[in-house]
């Protein structure tokens, strides 16, 4: 949850108390470049030492960071600092959704038949999607909830909360030291990690944060020029019950129809809400439209997250599902700091157009990952 609310909490109170869109955006950039510098060194450290450590540093660092952050903000403090805390926020933010992944599927490959496994695996790929997605609704519902009832400093006032005891409560479980009976000792060279498919994955990742953070932020321009600006992240959750929605039914869908085509189906489900984002002009139209952009974003998401699964060398599913993970919030970061600019020189359609350009590079580039395992299979 602090993850899923990290990017959206930034947003609206720097939104709100400087009263721009665009430094909103720079400074949920930032938070999002943090994110991708760190947390990938984050899950090395954990697949080296143990979830634990990492945990529990972060969460002290980020409990900090938040504190700060709102400080300077509040205080009108230079913009150039609070950039700099929000990098620091960002990257300290525990990164424990590719982390739970991790142990769940160390538990699923404990199983003693391959069979079992690849059962087990599903059923955890399955849970832990479901839960990224309720994540994703509640997330910035839940700061919608909070500014409209509270105050903008709320939603990060609430994640610090949530760090502070559930995190914590995570870090120290029996199940952050668990190693599975065929994991060998020694995990595999770092250099070996990021494979040329890996990579594809991560960018994929990046352009479905892509998508979450424009069609975010040209939302905010669209309810705040009709003046329901406080209610921009109840109507983004219509995106995210999409999702979620499609997250449950990938469970039940036959293994022939196989990652590599959801992914490549889904997009282009993705892009054909996005192009509806466009062109909507009223508060319906739009939810729809948000609804259908997120069954197909959604499954996506999950496809990526199982791939990167798959994908992972021994040893290193950590590293592997937390990079996954981070390139998600940069992709968001940066499209917020891009489609900000975009929308508020030229308006919430224009910024719903960087949407339609990410979806599009998004499906494409299921297309080409389609492509290179079929070349890698053939030869």
């Amino acid at each position: 949850m602090p993850f899923a609310m990290m990017i959206v909490g930034v947003l609206t109170f720097v939104a709100t108390e400087r009263n721009s869109v665009a430094e909103a955006g720079f400074a949920a950039a930032c938070a999002g470049i943090g994110t991708a510098i760190c947390g990938p060194y984050a899950g090395t450290l954990a697949d080296r030492f143990s979830q634990r450590a990492v945990l529990l540093a972060s969460s002290l660092l980020s409990v900090t960071a938040v504190t700060t952050f709102l400080a300077l903000v509040a205080g009108d403090a230079p913009f150039a600092l609070q950039l700099i805390v929000a990098f620091v926020l960002g990257g300290a933010t525990p990164q424990v959704a590719p982390f739970s992944r991790a142990r769940l599927v160390d538990f699923a490959s404990s199983a003693r038949t391959p069979h079992k496994r690849d059962r087990a695996i599903s059923m955890v790929m399955s849970y832990e999607s479901v839960m990224d997605e309720t994540s994703f609704v509640i997330g910035p519902v839940l700061v919608g909830v909070l500014t409209a009832l509270i105050a903008p400093w709320a939603p990060l006032v609430f994640g610090a909360v949530i760090t502070a005891t559930i995190v914590i409560a995570f870090a120290v479980h029996s199940s952050a030291v668990f190693r599975p009976v065929t994991e060998v000792s020694t995990p595999s060279p770092r250099g070996r990690v990021f494979s040329g498919r890996i990579l594809l994955l991560a960018l994929g990742m990046f352009l479905v944060g892509s998508v979450f953070g424009s069609t975010l932020t040209a939302l905010i321009e669209f309810m705040t020029v009709r003046g329901l600006g406080a209610q921009t992240g109840i109507a983004y959750g219509a995106m995210s019950a999409g999702a979620i929605i499609t997250a449950i039914v990938l469970a039940m869908l036959p293994r022939a129809l196989t990652l590599r085509l959801r992914w490549i189906v889904f997009a282009t489900l993705g892009l054909a809400g996005t192009i509806a984002l466009a062109s909507s002009s009223t508060v319906p139209v739009m939810a729809s439209a948000l609804f259908i952009s997120g069954c197909g974003i959604g499954a996506v998401l999950v496809s990526l997250f199982s791939l990167g699964s798959e994908e992972a060398p021994v040893g290193r599913s950590t590293t592997v599902l937390t990079t996954l993970q981070s390139s998600i919030v940069v992709g968001q970061a940066l499209s917020t700091a891009g489609s900000g600019l975009v929308a508020e020189a030229w308006g919430a359609s224009a910024g719903f157009t960087v949407a339609v350009l990410s979806t599009t590079l998004l499906m494409l580039l299921g297309i080409l990952y389609a492509l290179r395992c079929r070349s890698t299979s053939a030869s």
